[in-house]
């Protein structure tokens, strides 16, 4: 039975277990900290005194140290205990005889639980007569080695308080929370500031409260050792993506290697190509160089044999024929006709597409170089860019060693140097923007030398610069447009009026598409058009007297009006909330509408006063939603800000100060004011004029060739400068003008 309660007790408890982690030695008066990390006392000792500091080893965990130092931290007396029964089990396993721990002499038969010491016969018949320890339970070894085989909670050693030496921990204080004994309870831990409880009843109270707990501590432990198994997984997964990695990294080394090693191989072949035809040449000219000191030397030599050893007649029987072919060999080119463009390799600074390693430059000759894409014409705000081809002696196609430049001449006699966009391929990009009309002279440069064809001249014009369209029916095509408006992509969106559609091209007159809606009553018959934000159309048809709301594909989305309008004319859309302004011929006013067509009011009468109106036509709306309204009838242009008040007008008259009809009508950063115009005389002689927001006229942008008959209505592109683009009605065209 002994033997069978040493297994136990040495298989539940690890010599480990019972060692301190610092010296690595069995416990030795052991302390325990708050974390439950337990030590020896005289290593924790040594700690403090080496670190100044109370920190677990284990843990890291740092602690006050308490008043009296490392000795006043608690006793482990549970280590303590089983450090005596493994020392005894260890023993007993090993066949020693336990001695009595009283005489020191006799066999020990019987163990005191409360003093925990074996004892011989003798000695224990004397401790229980003993006043102080006859209550004290004994039992004999082999009861003693049962119980602890069977069921070792009932041989729990009795506890002696670390104060009162004498006395056995009966009581916890609650208010300490630690254990106390009798004494104690009278001196330090008195009531009734101190609360009491039997030790055995507050041990058993915390044992279910522990059992209770021990359960969460144990799933948190199987958290703890998944989450440890995920942070070993990651730390695998890591170190496998750094070889991962790491591969990589050796996989683009070498692939650069190789092409690195590809490139040199391309580079050398192409520069022996390059000098082996001017190797070639040269060995020609040698030849021709070698045949004619040949001929040299020996007409030298056969002179000078003549004129020392020949006589009269022999000397001047070849008078002539020596003449000749001296003054012939004189005469002659002696310089080698080798010219040759020198090819030097310039080392990259970067990876690139031209060659990681570097590029072969070559010697340029100015007088092969070319100039491409060279504009008949240039709009004014319009740019082009020149393909410069530099060449060497040969003609071949090569990137010049020397830097190539650009500058030019603008009209107003100004310099202004231009970057030369290499491509690094033997040709360069210069951008030439038209500011300002007039003629452009660029001249460019290789190594300061001007290239053979500067400077290149390109006339740059404003004015009318596009006619887009002609009368008829099919694309590209007018019939009487009234409109034009710039849609967010920039096309060109006309009314194309007696064609009974939207008709849409490219600022510079490509067609793009045609939209028609006959799905209503009458033909749709669009008369002025805007563009919402969204890029929406919004088309004022005049045969069904309403607004016709559609996508770009042609799509409607909406209609409405048809109750309020009575002969619309005129359409804008304010930039402020959306709202639709559209103008009345007949009734004179302008109404609103929302976006999604509900009604909301209209403002002006016939008349000539302030707020009046006779035939308004074109309307437009500022960023601030003042609106400015071309009064047909009185020859003004009316401004109302965005409740429709009145604000201000102004004549609308011509540079010669001549009253003109006003039609269309746009803006241009809220700072000046078109219009499109005819004469009083109901000739249809039309003119485009620029206006400041306030009225002051700055210029008119058409002139009499341009012939406009009965223009009407009027857009802006969004260009610096901006196009102005014009419904030229009875010319059945768009006209496009830059200032």
């Amino acid at each position: 039975m002994a033997a069978a309660s040493d297994r136990k007790v040495l298989e539940e408890i690890g010599e480990d277990f019972l060692c301190c982690t610092i010296c690595l030695e069995q416990f030795k008066s052991p302390k325990i900290l708050p974390c439950l990390h337990t030590f020896c006392e005289q290593c924790l000792v040594t700690l403090v005194e080496k670190t100044g500091s109370l920190n677990c080893p284990e843990c890291r965990q740092k602690y006050q140290l308490p008043v009296g130092g490392v000795p006043r931290i608690k006793g482990n007396f549970f280590m303590a205990n089983l450090i005596e029964i493994f020392k005894l089990r260890l023993e007993s396993r090993q066949g020693a005889q336990l001695k009595c721990e009283g005489c020191q002499e006799n066999t020990a038969t019987q163990r005191c639980m409360e003093c925990k010491q074996y004892m011989c016969d003798s000695c224990a018949k004397v401790h229980r007569n003993i006043l102080l320890t006859r209550t004290h339970k004994l039992m004999t070894i082999e009861e003693f080695e049962t119980l602890q085989s069977t069921s070792p909670v009932t041989l729990r050693a009795v506890e002696y308080c670390s104060v009162h030496n004498q006395n056995e921990l009966k009581f916890y204080c609650e208010t300490c929370q630690v254990p106390v004994c009798s004494d104690c309870t009278i001196v330090k831990h008195r009531i009734p500031e101190h609360l009491h409880r039997d030790l055995k009843d507050a041990a058993d109270e915390y044992l279910s409260e522990l059992k209770a707990v021990v359960d969460k501590l144990k799933m948190k432990e199987q958290e703890a050792e998944m989450n440890k198994t995920l942070a070993k997984q990651i730390h695998s997964d890591l170190t496998e993506q750094c070889c991962r990695e790491e591969r990589k990294v050796r996989m683009k080394t070498e692939e650069i290697i190789k092409k690195i090693k590809s490139e040199e191989q391309r580079l050398i072949d192409e520069l022996k190509n390059n000098y082996k035809m001017k190797v070639k040449r040269a060995m020609v000219e040698i030849d021709k160089m070698e045949l004619k000191h040949g001929n040299i030397k020996s007409t030298c030599s056969y002179i000078e044999m003549l004129m020392h050893h020949g006589n009269a007649a022999q000397l001047l029987s070849t008078k002539g024929d020596a003449g000749n072919r001296i003054k012939q060999l004189i005469t002659s080119e002696s310089e080698p006709k080798i010219q040759y463009d020198e090819v030097v390799f310039t080392s990259g600074c970067d990876f690139n597409e031209h060659g990681i390693l570097g590029i072969l430059r070559s010697d340029v000759c100015t007088s092969k170089c070319t100039v491409d894409n060279i504009p008949k014409q240039l709009v004014k705000g319009d740019s082009t860019d020149l393909l410069v081809t530099t060449r060497d002696s040969m003609g071949n196609q090569v990137v010049p060693k020397q830097p190539v430049k650009a500058k030019v001449r603008k009209p107003d006699t100004s310099w202004e140097d231009i970057d030369a966009f290499d491509n690094k391929d033997g040709t360069h990009r210069v951008t030439i923007l038209g500011q300002m009309d007039g003629k452009y002279e660029v001249t460019m440069t290789v190594g300061d030398q001007p290239m053979t064809g500067c400077p290149v001249v390109i006339p740059v014009i404003k004015g009318l610069v596009k006619t887009i369209g002609r009368t008829g029916r099919d694309e590209g095509q007018y019939s009487s447009p009234r409109s034009a408006a710039i849609n967010k992509n920039g096309d060109i969106v006309a009314a194309d009026t007696d064609n009974n559609r939207l008709q849409i091209t490219t600022r510079d007159g490509t067609f793009k598409k045609i939209l028609k809606f006959p799905q209503f009553k009458m033909l749709f018959s669009p008369y002025d058009i805007a563009v919402c934000s969204d890029n929406a159309y919004f088309s004022l048809d005049k045969n069904n007297k309403q607004v016709v709301v559609s996508d770009l594909d042609g799509n409607v989305i909406r209609n409405f009006g048809q109750n309020e309008l009575t002969e619309p004319r005129g359409i804008a859309i304010s930039p402020l909330d959306g709202n639709v302004y559209v103008t009345e011929n007949m009734d004179d006013c302008v109404r609103i509408y929302t976006k999604h067509g509900k009604y909301l009011r209209s403002f002006g009468s016939n008349g000539e006063g302030q707020g009046e109106f006779i035939g308004p036509r074109g309307v437009v709306i500022g960023s601030t939603g003042m609106v400015f309204v071309a009064d047909q009838g009185n020859n003004r242009i009316q401004v109302f800000n965005a409740h429709d008040q009145y604000l201000y007008s102004f004549d609308c008259k011509s540079t010669a100060g001549e009253s003109v009809i006003s039609w269309g009508i746009t803006i241009e950063n809220d700072k000046y004011i078109y219009v499109t115009a005819t004469t009083d005389d109901d000739s249809g002689d039309g003119l485009i004029l620029k206006f400041e927001s306030s009225g002051k006229l700055v210029c008119r942008i058409d002139s009499d060739s341009d012939r406009l008959y009965w223009p009407d209505g009027i857009a802006l592109t969004d260009d610096v400068p901006c196009r102005v683009v014009v419904a030229d009605t009875c010319n059945n065209c768009i006209r496009v003008f830059v200032q």
